[in-house]
């Protein structure tokens, strides 16, 4: 007589073994599910939804301005993906949000402060730490105003000797608060959009002093023109500095190389180093070669 075939446990298992077996797949199927929400959750907007990322930029440059909720029924989903969708192009600088929807920036119009402080946010806290490199307890030093100084002026907190001079009420505050650094205010007249003093009061006070390290943020980097602002006053309090330190410093994020504004502020030859979040393309490295400034990045 022939010897039993044993039973395949697939086929027919114990109560408790079954039990374990379904347990153990229903696990298996769980972490699988949970690793494929994971990687979704990893990826990037741009990655999951480049088309209608494409299709928004596209709407807003013809219209100037959309809402989310035309564009969530135009698009067949939901308004909260609109919105995740507008705050990676903001994040990007290709638009601004506002209420319901976005705007196109003006192109010779700075954003307000509140603004470019979503934009390039990783970038610029990269830019930050690298330039905090150059700073040594002890030093005088002066920060102007802009999100790129605030950065900066977020990694300087842990340094206890430093004398900083600057025309932003922001990193004012956050100094005075958050470390034990010595921090003197220009006088001047605050404007609203950037809580920045500036006028010819804060011109006389920023030349009043030699400073060890002048940083400056800029708004644009030309290839052509050099180093470039929006508006008048950055552009006057910048060459008062550039001719009372001893070594002067742009902190200028990758989205600003490329850009042309209205001002022309310096060329390259008058400062001494352009600090950024990741190396500028061959033709900016050779500008600024040619100038004799030093190029720092991460």
């Amino acid at each position: 007589m022939a010897s039993p075939v044993p039973l395949s446990p697939r086929l027919f298992s114990p109560p408790k073994v079954a039990a374990r077996l379904h347990a153990r797949r229903a696990k298996s199927a769980g972490a699988a599910r949970y690793t494929e929400r994971f990687s979704l959750l990893r990826m990037t907007p741009a990655m999951l939804n480049q088309p209608r990322l494409d299709e928004i930029l596209r709407l807003i440059n013809l219209q100037q301005r959309v809402k989310a909720a035309d564009l969530a029924q135009a698009m067949q989903v939901s308004e909260e993906t609109i919105r995740r969708d507008l705050k990676h192009l903001e994040e990007v600088g290709k638009l601004r949000r506002i209420h319901g929807g976005a705007v196109l920036p003006k192109p010779n119009e700075e954003q307000p402060l509140q603004v470019r402080s979503r934009i390039q946010t990783r970038a610029k806290t990269r830019l930050g730490a690298c330039a905090a490199e150059l700073v040594q307890d002890g030093m005088a030093l002066f920060l102007d105003t802009g999100t790129t100084t605030l950065a900066l002026a977020q990694q300087l907190t842990r340094f206890k000797a430093l004398r900083v001079v600057t025309n932003s009420l922001d990193i004012g505050l956050l100094l005075t608060q958050h470390s034990a650094n010595q921090v003197l205010m220009t006088p001047g007249d605050i404007r609203r959009n950037d809580n920045a003093l500036i006028g010819p009061h804060t011109l006389a006070f920023a030349a009043g002093f030699h400073y060890d390290i002048a940083f400056m943020g800029i708004g644009a980097v030309d290839a052509e023109l050099g180093l470039m602002d929006y508006e008048e006053p950055e552009a006057h309090l910048r060459r008062t500095l550039t001719a009372n330190c001893r070594r002067s410093v742009i902190l200028a994020d990758d989205a600003k190389f490329g850009h042309r504004t209205f001002i022309n502020t310096l060329p390259f030859s008058a400062v001494d180093t352009l600090v950024s979040n990741r190396p500028p393309s061959a033709e900016f490295v050779r500008c600024l070669e040619s100038a004799d400034v030093e190029l720092v990045y991460p």
